[in-house]
């Protein structure tokens, strides 16, 4: 059974900073589901008006493997697989061309048709990476008081992609170009807590696709640039159970984050309901956009060859314009939910 109350320190690193240890592996499916969701506004001379309501979400599974082939140096294989991505809109306006202004307009226009305007599925490119330890609580030799994890990957490229469809006319999901990420963390352990920081940078690759609109309609090829992606998290881990007798532990993770896009070059038409004919099949910029917000989630091994986690955040989106053409952006009542959950075999 699991022991509560006043604990004995961990005899290795926290949930966030931890590898396998030399020569042992770890296999994990996970499930996330992620939904932007908010109003969308007009900005006039008069004011803002609100124009409509938009939900982005995705169901994504990844599969991952990890082995370590050094002391403090594992390597990892990550493959994801959009179950489903969605654009859908609530109740919005038509957009016309808006002669005072030389742009389109929502604002005083006819009533569009809700429901979902362009959906995907379909595999990710594979991320290979490795990631080490140079310092850890878990070389006991070495009397370290702080671990360090350091780790980069890259990510290849494919086909199926959210902006296109296959032969088939089935559309994929995700960015589809290749990318680089890097990622560190340090964590350390106070008693029965481990305070953490981490840091992530991903670097998205541009892509030329052949590119077929929401309507369905084809257009020639155009060069497709995701936008870049930072975070940073701080946070702690609570031990708030453990088995020394099967290495079974529980632990609750709380954690505050904030996280930035940078500017991207997307396919006009996908984000917002409709544009005008001038941009549709083209591509237009969308503006960098920063999120801040915090979660909690809770890391169950009832067992030392067996993990489960689950977790939850919740994002405030600040108010980011959607395509450089139009003086259309999200509302200030637009939140970044996710939540997710993850099965891990552990060969120790």
């Amino acid at each position: 059974m699991l022991l509560l109350g006043p604990l004995l320190p961990l005899a290795s690193a926290a949930v966030v900073t931890e590898i396998p240890p030399f020569l042992r592996g770890d296999i994990q499916i996970s499930y996330t589901y992620e939904q932007l969701s908010g109003s969308l506004v007009e900005r006039t001379p008069e004011g803002d008006v609100e124009v409509g309501q938009r939900t982005l979400s995705d169901h994504m599974l990844r599969y991952g493997v990890v082995f370590s082939v050094a002391p403090g140096v594992a390597v990892f294989a990550d493959l994801p697989h959009y179950v489903s991505s969605r654009v859908a809109f609530g109740s919005f306006s038509d957009m016309v061309y808006d002669p005072g202004t030389g742009s389109g307009t929502y604002v005083g226009t006819a009533a569009g048709t809700p429901g979902t305007y362009v959906s995907g599925a379909g595999l990710g490119g594979i991320w290979f990476g490795v990631r080490g330890t140079p310092f850890s609580e878990a070389f006991t030799s070495r009397n370290s008081k702080t671990t360090w994890l350091l780790e980069g990957a890259i990510r290849t490229g494919d086909k199926s992609n959210f902006w296109a469809v296959n032969d088939e006319g089935k559309r994929g999901a995700g960015p589809g170009g290749t990318a680089a990420r890097l990622h560190t963390a340090f964590s350390t352990t106070m008693g029965s807590t481990m305070p953490y920081v981490s840091g992530t940078y991903v670097g998205e690759g541009k892509q030329t696709v052949t590119l077929v609109t929401p309507s369905g309609t084809a257009y020639e090829e155009a060069e497709v640039d995701p936008a870049n992606h930072g975070d940073i998290k701080i946070g702690v881990e609570l031990l708030a159970g453990r088995n020394p007798a099967n290495g079974a532990i529980f632990v609750m993770d709380l954690h505050l984050g904030v996280g930035y896009d940078a500017w991207a070059q997307l396919p006009s038409g996908f984000y917002l309901p409709n544009v005008l004919e001038a941009s549709d099949g083209g591509v237009v910029q969308q503006a960098e956009q920063l999120e801040a917000g915090g979660g909690l989630g809770a890391t169950w091994r009832p067992f030392e060859n067996m993990q489960i986690g689950l977790h939850g955040d919740v994002g405030y989106h600040l108010p980011q314009r959607i395509e450089h053409p139009y003086p259309v952006y999200t509302g200030s009542n637009t939140l970044d939910i996710t939540v997710g959950s993850t099965l891990g075999v552990r060969f120790r």
